[in-house]
């Protein structure tokens, strides 16, 4: 990279552009700055200054925005796979977790045969990724859609029979 003022002049030339860029994605002044910050961070980490600054500087903010954005909306799964959790569990969790996994296997049938063996390898079974694939026949990105949407649609299923405080049965079978 050349010597420091070409940064400094950077700096100053698009320092204003990107802290409005970066609070229009926020909302929040602070993660502004932070964003801006690791913006020349990136950029002092660079071989040497870009062809075209100012779309660089734009398009790396909107990445470290888009990856901070990402990891805050990442979804902490109900870990369904209970019996490994604790050997010391009391006889009252012991029939808690049977009854929850009895309401899974109930709404596992509501899927594809697919997406059901799928989620139930991986859930049930620990099977890989890997496994799963060869025994369904399709790709691992396949069976990771699978056990995703499966997770997701298995956690709302959940969360409503919760709130209404209705038995799970096995109806309402999705094809």
């Amino acid at each position: 990279m050349e010597p420091t003022t070409n940064l400094d002049e950077l700096y100053v030339q698009h320092s204003v552009h990107l802290s409005s860029f970066m609070y229009k994605l926020t909302r929040n002044q602070e993660e502004a700055k932070d964003l801006v910050q690791e913006i020349f961070l990136k950029l002092c980490q660079q071989d040497r200054v870009p062809e075209h600054p100012k779309e660089w500087l734009s398009l790396t903010g909107y990445r470290l925005f888009v990856d901070q954005w990402r990891r805050k909306r990442r979804i902490s799964w109900l870990p369904l796979d209970y019996q490994a959790a604790s050997n010391h569990t009391t006889p009252e969790q012991a029939v808690l977790d049977r009854e929850f996994e009895r309401q899974v296997l109930l709404l596992l049938l509501r899927f594809t045969t697919q997406m059901r063996t799928a989620l139930y390898l991986r859930i049930f079974k620990q099977a890989s990724y890997g496994e799963i694939a060869r025994l369904l026949m399709c790709s691992e990105n396949t069976v990771k859609s699978f056990i995703r949407r499966g997770k997701m649609q298995l956690s709302k299923w959940l969360v409503s029979s919760a709130q209404s405080g209705l038995e799970i049965g096995g109806g309402n079978r999705r094809s």
